[in-house]
């Protein structure tokens, strides 16, 4: 082979090789952008999988359905609690007229945040209901006793139920023992050893050798951003004047048709008087490392929220998803 065979083979190999390395990189560049793209899927997925079954469970109190009947409660002879019970409010446990509350843009309760505090402009949402299985009754916990007949409907702290809890023989329990619980989800600042990086948590009521108290725990670091709108029932209108019905004038319409006319942001003047039927849930999670050349240019628009990626934060890959979920226990028609 003469010399310039030999360059021209050499050439002929070099460029081979300088494609060669060109598709393994841009091959590694795309797997680690699907890499990115699929984590942040599954942390989306895993936040709402976790949301969707409290929401959904938000109200269920066992044998009633209205928790207006229930002793113990904050509208209603309410439990006198320990300041470890009460740490996040006296109504965080036992504020069951109220399944699920809402705070729009902001971290309402008195106890603190963890992962370095709230983030700002991100929403609370808190919900409430009993456990789907019954329970003996526990001394350690705060649980929810109902019966068929209503009589001793109650919150209690106790060994013992504060009713009976007969068995009849055609139509099984007359009455039952459930835990209760309370949650708020929120946005913290931090995740758990990643700095910078936001993350939902969870504050929940627990029970224990010391009696009730309030947890704190990470479900999902990425998350930085839950936004909630609450689907309202106003109230039915038979006579057709645009107003809600409210025969007796105690400002609550006299009946619900159970269907969410519209959706409405945390704090919204209607709540007053409708009925809270489903909610709308965003998530929008962001990837944990920035990705060197890459700019988000996207506006995201969602409930009162319109954020513009800008500066440094372009350089994160960003989903956002929603999911709308009816509540099964939205109260007596």
């Amino acid at each position: 082979m003469g010399l310039i065979e030999l360059m021209l083979a050499l050439a002929i190999g070099a460029f081979l090789i300088a494609g060669a390395v060109t598709v393994y990189v841009r091959s590694c560049a795309t797997y680690a952008i699907n890499e990115t793209i699929a984590r942040m899927q599954e942390a989306a997925r895993f936040a709402l999988n976790t949301l969707e079954p409290e929401v959904r469970l938000a109200g269920f109190w066992g044998l009633t359905g209205d928790a207006m009947h229930i002793r113990g409660t904050i509208d209603h002879s309410p439990l006198s609690l320990s300041s470890s019970a009460e740490r996040c409010g006296a109504g965080f446990a036992l504020n069951l007229r109220r399944p699920v509350e809402t705070a729009n843009n902001t971290y309402p309760l008195p106890c603190a945040a963890a992962g370095g505090g709230a983030l700002s402009g991100t929403d609370t949402l808190l919900v409430r209901h009993a456990q789907t299985g019954t329970s003996p009754p526990d001394g350690e916990r705060l649980q929810v006793y109902t019966a068929r007949n209503g009589q001793a409907d109650a919150v209690f702290l106790a060994g013992s139920a504060p009713g009976p809890l007969a068995v009849d023989p055609l139509s099984g329990a007359q009455a039952q023992v459930r835990d209760l619980v309370a949650q708020a989800y929120y946005i913290a600042r931090n995740a758990n050893g990643q700095t910078g990086l936001p993350a939902l948590r969870r504050k929940t009521l627990q029970g224990g050798a010391a009696g009730p108290r309030i947890g704190d725990e990470e479900l999902m670091p990425g998350v930085e951003d839950l936004q909630v709108q609450l689907g309202i029932d106003p109230g039915v209108d038979e006579d057709g004047d645009g107003i809600p019905d409210d025969l007796n004038a105690d400002g609550q319409p006299d009946r619900h048709a159970g269907v969410a006319a519209r959706y409405v942001n945390p704090g919204d003047p209607a709540l007053a008087s409708a009925r809270v039927v489903a909610v709308r849930l965003w998530i929008r999670v962001r990837a944990d490392a920035a990705e060197p050349g890459y700019s988000d240019t996207k506006t995201y628009n969602y409930a009162d929220v319109s954020f513009s990626p800008a500066g440094e934060d372009a350089a994160y890959r960003r989903l956002l998803i929603s999911r709308t979920i009816r509540l099964r226990n939205a109260g007596p028609s």
